[in-house]
């Protein structure tokens, strides 16, 4: 063979060169790749090799997607498998793929409902609607498949309810605000309008938190609510108390504000409040103010959700996204140029999307940060007139509600 015929062989000089690197070298070349260059350098048996077993679980550390209801679980997921996940969720909001399908029958009544995701082995869609508790079972159709919604269970809290959705007790100072999934199966905390607090164990009730009981037009109603973990907190009029779901006969922690909460959201050991003009950061430990993250001074964040960043959703229109860590300031601002209407809900979806639920004609607003100005909207079915109470991110998925229905898109 000649030499000529030698160097053929072992390939091109730089693909050589790659493939004798050592791991520790590799590591910092593909640290710089995005999801793209990967696939491209699976070009021969060794560097794919190598891309599946150091490249790819090396990007999906760096570039985490959080998937709630996905089963399994995304550790228990083949690292190629939950790669092209990603992938295929990242290219669908690059060109604009995403549509909303209702779940489940339309509620009698106009509502504002509370929503919340279950993961775990039993994943679920919880909804609170009026005094009732709708529970939507997210089942698996076949392996690595993603969920749909089954016919939900209905819980009634108050009231006289059907699975249909009729509410006795619609309207009332009775109607869930908020709901909070435990470990525990079935278990969940529920909050109620006027200041009810109590942990439902597979349908029965086994726990009373202290809070004080409220009425149509009481500061001790509640405004705000959020849990993350075994912690949940109730904000009312001027007065945020923080809980232990497993100890109900411990009072409270109490943050004592200064104006009103609009919205509340737990991560870790810090609560995040919003109020008008900011949204103010507390630690968990001792209930002390921990930071402040800037807004307009007129306006008011309706929905706060921390990530790696801080993603808000304003009485002005606006989405913004604050990173603790780069000051006050809001990093990225985020606006449907044809429409003013206030912003009522917020989510991410996968690793670059936002999506807003907005005040007018139950519209999703959805942005790709990595080209913001090429934002969409998204209307949920007969959605008209309605806001978009509330929105949950899931991989590339959102859950939402409007007054009478809801929907996913995907």
């Amino acid at each position: 063979m000649t030499r000529r015929m030698r160097e053929a062989a072992r390939g091109p000089p730089a693909l050589a060169s790659l493939e004798g690197l050592p791991d520790d070298v590799l590591v910092h070349i593909f640290e710089l790749l995005d999801a793209e260059d990967l696939v491209r350098l699976r070009v021969s048996r060794t560097l794919d090799s190598r891309v599946r077993t150091l490249g790819i679980p090396l990007h999906l550390s760096q570039h985490p997607v959080s998937h709630q209801t996905l089963h399994p679980a995304p550790p228990r997921w083949p690292p190629a498998a939950l790669f092209a996940l990603n992938g295929r969720i990242s290219r669908a909001l690059q060109t604009h793929k995403l549509h909303a399908l209702q779940i489940g029958p339309e509620w009698r009544s106009p509502v504002i409902p509370a929503l919340c995701l279950r993961g775990g082995d039993d994943p679920a869609l919880v909804l609170g609607v009026g005094t009732q508790l709708l529970v939507h079972p997210l089942a698996a159709r076949r392996m690595w498949a993603p969920r749909s919604a089954a016919p939900a269970h209905a819980m009634s809290l108050g009231g006289s309810s059907s699975a249909s959705g009729s509410m006795s007790g619609s309207g009332s100072a009775a109607d869930i605000v908020g709901i909070h999934a435990l470990a525990a199966p079935d278990s969940f905390v529920v909050a109620h309008f006027d200041g009810t607090l109590r942990r439902l164990s597979r349908a029965a009730c086994t726990a009373h938190y202290m809070h004080p009981r409220g009425g149509v037009s009481s500061p001790a109603n509640i405004r705000a609510f959020a849990g993350c973990g075994d912690a949940f907190l109730a904000a009312s009029e001027r007065r945020v108390r923080l809980y232990s779901a497993r100890a109900p006969w411990t009072p409270p922690a109490e943050i004592a504000l200064s104006a009103r909460p609009w919205s509340a959201a737990l991560a870790g050991d810090t609560a995040y409040l919003g109020v008008a003009g900011a949204i103010g950061m507390y630690a968990l430990s001792g209930a002390v103010p921990a930071g402040t993250l800037r807004g307009p001074a007129k306006s008011e964040a309706y929905a706060v959700v921390p990530a790696r960043q801080v993603l808000s959703a304003w009485y002005d229109g606006v989405a913004r996204i604050h990173d603790p860590r780069a000051g006050a300031a809001p990093v990225i601002a985020l606006a449907d140029p044809w429409s003013d209407a206030a912003l009522y809900s917020a989510a991410y979806v996968g690793e670059y999307g936002v999506a807003a639920g907005g005040a007018l004609h139950g519209a999703v607003s959805v942005w790709d940060v990595r080209n913001p100005a090429a934002g969409w909207s998204v209307f949920s079915p007969a959605g008209r007139g309605s806001p978009v109470y509330a929105l949950a991110g899931d991989g590339g998925r959102v859950w939402g509600v409007t007054e009478r229905r809801a929907f996913t898109g995907l």
